[in-house]
């Protein structure tokens, strides 16, 4: 199967820092599925995983502006811990 517009697709990943280190994988569950071209996943992935065949692996760099944005910090809000009802568990 060619991964292209409206097919559902099924990829494992391994989210990693610009060290490195990894922030985030789906090795040892089950792959993340979405539809290709409508927007399930961030746009620079899209166009990365668009052409590619089943057992393709690849590594793609995601500027921020293809991915969730860049920091603005005019929309950062601070938020007490107090208003999470586990707080405890926030990291």
């Amino acid at each position: 199967m060619i991964v292209e517009k409206n097919k559902v697709v099924y990829m494992h990943y391994t989210l990693t820092d610009p060290e490195g280190e990894v922030i985030d994988s789906s090795r040892g569950q089950e792959p993340m599925p979405f539809i290709q071209g409508i927007g399930n996943i961030i746009p620079g992935l899209e166009r990365a995983m668009e052409g590619k065949t089943a057992g393709d692996t690849f590594s793609v760099t995601i500027p921020p502006e293809d991915g969730y944005g860049l920091l603005n910090d005019e929309m950062r809000q601070e938020v007490p811990l107090t208003a999470f009802p586990n707080a405890e568990e926030v990291e």
